[in-house]
Parts: C-alpha cells; structure tokens; sequence
C-alpha cells in the first residue's frame, strides 16, 4: 500500500513538474512569438511603404486634411493597396472624415499587418513631428533622409496603442522619445521587455527602454541636425477667411491695382478653374451680368504650358461626381483635401470645377534662419520681422539679377528645382501687379548696363522677411451670375454661378519655399530714363521696404506666383531676443 501511495504520489508530481514546465516555456515563447510576428508585421507594412513610395515618389503624409482643415485620413487607408486590400480601399470616402457615417462602419475590417490578433487598435505606428520620417500633413522623401535610411526610424510598436486604424492619428515625436513615461498615449511600448522597430531600409530592429533618449531623437529625426532639405514641412498655419486680413488683397488674375500700403496676392489657379468653363481655350465665357473679375479672366486665358504637369490638376466635374474626382486629386498628390462642394444625389444638378495646384523648392544649402533684426513698414510704424540670410550667406545659392542701387534691386535665390525661378525685387511699385511682374521680367532679361557683379560677394548681406500664410478668398463678385449659353443648362434651365473661392498657402524661409494652392467654381441649374549711379562698394540685399515675391518656371514669362508686400502682416514676427537662434522643435 505505501509503494501504491509512493507511486501515486510520483505520478502527481511528475504531472505538477510537466505542468510547469509547460507554463514556463509558454511563458519564454510567448516574447519570442511575439517578436515573430511583430516582425512579419512590420516587414509587410515597410514594402507596402516602399512600393508607395516607388508609385509616387515620397512616402504618404501621416495624415491627409478634410475641407474643414482637420485630418480626415490615415496613412494606413492611403496604403491598403499596396498590402493587396483594393477593395477595401475602394470601399473608403474620401469625401467624408475616417468617422464619418459611411467610414465609421469599415473601423471593424483593419487589415491584420496593422495590429495583433484578436485586438481592434493599430499597433505599428508612425512618430509624427517635423523633421521625422512623418512631417504631419506633407510628405516625406527618402532623398531627404540626410542620416541614412539605415539610421531612421519609419514605424514603431506601440502595445498600449488605443487608436483605430482608421484614425488620423499616431506618436508625437515628444511623446515617443519618453517611452512608457509619456503621460498620455499612444506611446512608444514593447508588449513586453523591448519594442520592435522598422527602419526605413526594411531592416526590422528591437529597442530597449534603457536607449539614450539623444539616441533614439536621432533615429526618429530624417537629419543631423534636425532638418531636412525639404522646404518647410506641415508648416502651413491653420486657413483663415480673408477677410481677416485687412492689409491684403487677394486677386484672381494679376491685372488688379496695387493699392498703397497693402499687399497684393495672386495664384493662378483661380484662372486655370475659370478656364474650365471655357467652351475651348480662346472663346470667352459668356455671363450675365458681366463684372469686372469676370471680363478680366475671359482676357487673360492662363495657359497650362507654363507649368509643370507634375504641379498641379485641373479638372471639371458634375456635382454627382465629386468623390471620384477627389480621388483621383488624391491618387495624384497625397494629402490634397480637395472640393469642398457635397456630392449631388443624381445628375445635372450643377457642376465643380477645381484646380490644384503644388510647388515645393527648397534650397540645396539652408541659410541662416536668424540673420539679424529687419525692420519692414507696418502701416505709419514699422515691426520686427523674422528674417533669413546672413552675411556671405550661401553666396553660390544667390544670384544677384539687376542692381542699381541699395534700394532698388533684383535678385534670384537658386533652389533645387531645376524647371522654377524664384525673383525677389525691391523696386517701386508699377499701378498694377501685372506691370509691376512685367518690369521685374524685363529688367532681369536686359539689366542695368552698369550692372556687372552677379554674386553676392564677402561681406555683403541678403536680408528676406519670413512668409507664413494660409488664405482663403470667397470671389461673392461672381456669384448669383448665369453663364449664358452654357451647354449644361437642362430643359431651358439656365445654369448659375453658385460659389467661387480661392485656396493660397506659402511658407517661406531658411530651407524655401512651399506654396499650395486651390481653387473652386460651383454651378448650379436655376429651378425655374536717367542713367543710374554707379553701385557702391559693398551692397545691402535688406528688404526692409515694399518687393515684390515672383515664382515661374523657367520655359515660360507667365509666373504662376506673385505676391507685392507692403505690410507685415503675412510675416512671421521676429522673437524677444535679438540673437535667439530658431531650432526645430
């Protein structure tokens, strides 16, 4: 009987010792089956990135904005293709937000590599910030990782991640750089002892809390520095009316008065969807009434010649197909929010015409992003500005076009563009914007004779306010007019102009320029002489009084950008201090 208990009792414990020694090895695979499968994850989701990128030349922006300015989309939705879900891409609006009625409902399909099995939220995300591989609502290149692709970080684990796939939503990059401190998540987490990274080569790596925080701040930044040779990222300010400016006017084709003591913008993109309209190329639009905005634009047809294809997108549409047209918009250039007009619910009740239009030039070498105090006239005072230059600053990036004296001169800032010119000129101002371009155009073709030093040269200083702006114009001008004739009108219908607004954001500084632009026409049917002085010794570039900004491409005098400052209201205000450097964030 006791060898009868001795042998029970041999079998329980032999059975309690199998027991955990199960459970601890399923404790130390678990880790490793994780590990597993984050990278089998993480390595779909980096070729799905690089195959994007191969289609469109930069890698899809961190999130896309709606009409109302807000982010409306996700990377993860811009790349279901690219990880073979066509038909749940196809199955996304893009004319609603990612939690609007009809998104809402595809939150349940996420896509397995985003996440873990049996989990709801997106797992591998981006850390989101400027100067990372995901600059908020702009895109990233891989020729702008300045360390190395094998040096930046493209996706992280984040176990504690509460974000629907849908959402435009992922890691701030103050938030990722604190790991499991972050207040707040998502944030940078490892289900278990280390999280699993994926760098911008493919190359999957794991990372350990104990990581410097210097260390890891360098592999989610695209540069040494910091910085980018990209012109300013996400860095558009929020839309504003522009009726909120009082010291702009914002024109639909260039011919409009310059007004004393205020500035005058113009983009062509408001020509180019007016031009939509056009019957063919040449033959006005004919409208009753017929204001002044509109007889101007039937002169002054804008040609497409003088631009780039890759630019920019014109098209018309009925009302009915508005969502496709956006789609297409966004096929093209990831990130464009485009129309703003709701979908009809059949056909022939109106049309949109849109045009967009994006220009990014930025500088091979970045100037000095704190060259000196600049004082700029704001009405009967004057106002600190921020400014960009320096003295003998990026001499080989600044070609000095026509010079006369320290007060009336033109120059050129060189970017990487090779198809676009980028013309600064302190001159007095002509009656009209159009004048004003045309005497810039000229005097850069057939300089001043005594002109003879095109290179900024040793201690000669260029001084350029900084731009930052986002506006948009409402054109009520042309509003309630019937386009006479129109082939669109139904059963005797006449068809009427029922919106038209214009869409200018541009970013200026140190890096260059970034300049988006849209533009919106809605219809509807109705229901029923002395020579100069010779130059001084050493010249002064400062543009401390009223110049003119112009952009063009280089085949064509019709610029597509011109803006005559005479206020500082689309400046940036220069800092407290005098010698406070501007760092990225």
């Amino acid at each position: 009987m006791n060898s009868g208990l001795r042998s029970v009792g041999w079998l329980c414990g032999a059975t309690v010792f199998l027991v955990l020694v199960y459970f601890a090895n399923d404790y130390l695979a678990k880790p490793a089956r994780h590990a597993a499968m984050c990278k089998a994850h993480l390595s779909q989701l980096s070729l799905a990135l690089r195959s994007y990128h191969d289609r469109h030349r930069r890698f899809p922006p961190a999130w896309t904005l709606g009409s109302d300015g807000t982010p409306w989309h996700s990377w993860r939705v811009w790349i279901l293709p690219e990880l073979g879900e066509q038909k749940l891409y196809d199955a996304y609006r893009f004319d609603e937000p990612w939690n609007g009625p009809h998104n809402s409902q595809l939150g349940s399909q996420m896509p397995a590599a985003f996440g873990f099995p049996s989990e709801s939220n997106a797992k591998f995300l981006g850390v989101t910030g400027q100067y990372t591989a995901w600059p908020g609502s702009s895109s990233s290149r891989i020729r702008e990782f300045q360390n190395g692709t094998a040096n930046t970080i493209m996706l992280v684990e984040s176990a504690d991640s509460d974000i629907n796939w849908l959402e435009p939503r992922d890691i701030p990059l103050e938030q990722a750089t604190k790991w499991r401190k972050a207040e707040t998540g998502p944030r940078l987490s490892g289900r278990y002892d280390r999280a699993t990274i994926v760098l911008a080569d493919g190359v999957i790596r794991s990372l350990s809390e104990s990581i410097a925080e210097r260390t890891l701040r360098r592999l989610l930044r695209t540069g040494p520095t910091g910085e980018t040779r990209s012109a300013p990222s996400a860095a558009f300010p929020p839309r504003r009316d522009a009726s909120s400016f009082t010291g702009t006017d914002v024109v639909p084709h260039p011919t409009m008065l310059i007004s004393p003591g205020r500035n005058c913008l113009y983009c062509a993109t408001f020509r180019i969807a007016w031009d939509q309209l056009r019957k063919s190329p040449d033959q006005p639009v004919a409208v009753d009434p017929t204001p002044v905005f509109a007889a101007e634009l039937n002169r002054l047809p804008f040609s497409l010649d003088n631009l780039d294809p890759e630019s920019f997108f014109a098209k018309s549409v009925d009302k009915v197909d508005v969502a496709k047209m956006t789609t297409e918009l966004q096929r093209r250039f990831p990130g464009a929010a485009g129309p703003s007009t709701p979908p009809a619910d059949a056909k022939g009740h109106g049309r949109v015409l849109y045009a967009y239009f994006l220009k990014s030039l930025s500088f091979a070498d970045a100037f000095d992003g704190n060259a000196g105090p600049l004082s700029f006239p704001n009405g009967s005072t004057t106002a600190q500005v921020a400014s960009f230059g320096g003295s003998y600053a990026a001499p080989s990036q600044v070609n000095v076009a026509d010079y006369r004296t320290d007060e009336d001169f033109i120059i050129e800032l060189k970017t990487e563009s090779e198809r676009d010119v980028m013309l600064f000129a302190r001159i007095p101002a002509e009656s009209t914007l159009q004048a004003t371009m045309d005497k810039v155009l000229a005097r850069v073709a057939s300089p001043n004779p005594l002109h003879t030093r095109f290179t900024l040269e040793h201690n000669e200083s260029l001084l350029i306010p900084k731009l930052s702006f986002n506006i948009r114009r409402k054109y009520a001008e042309l509003i309630g007019i019937e386009l006479v004739g129109s082939s669109y009108s139904k059963d005797g219908r006449p068809e009427f102009i029922e919106g038209a607004e214009q869409g200018t954001a541009f970013v200026l500084n140190e890096r260059g320029a970034i300049l988006e632009s849209t533009a919106e026409i809605e219809t509807g049917v109705a229901d029923g002489g002395v020579e100069p002085p010779p130059p001084p010794a050493i010249r002064k570039f400062h543009f401390d009084r009223p110049f003119l900004v112009l952009l063009r491409e280089k085949k064509s005098n019709e610029p597509y950008f011109a803006l005559w400052l005479e206020n500082t209201e689309l400046m940036e205000p220069r800092t407290n201090s005098a010698t406070e450097k501007l760092s990225p964030p």
